[in-house]
């Protein structure tokens, strides 16, 4: 357990605020919406939304933005 929570990241934080949410600056450069974050990987715990694994998260949402990721509607 020790491990898995070493490499815990906390992407954002809910707020108290007109906001409600705002970012840590650990999330992958880009990501502005909490709905890719979620679809990516990350969850909430509690008021954060965290990921385990900020590498895979990174190189999912690279992908998710370039001209190859399409949506399966399938």
């Amino acid at each position: 357990m020790a491990a898995d929570a070493d490499k815990r990241v906390v992407l954002g934080r809910k707020e108290n605020s007109m906001v409600g949410f705002r970012w840590t600056g650990a999330e992958p450069d880009g990501m502005y919406e909490i709905d890719v974050a979620e679809m990516l990987g990350a969850r909430w715990e509690g008021g954060e939304l965290v990921t385990y694994d900020l590498e895979a998260l990174q190189a999912s949402y690279d992908f998710h933005q370039s001209d190859e990721y399409m949506i399966d509607n399938d």
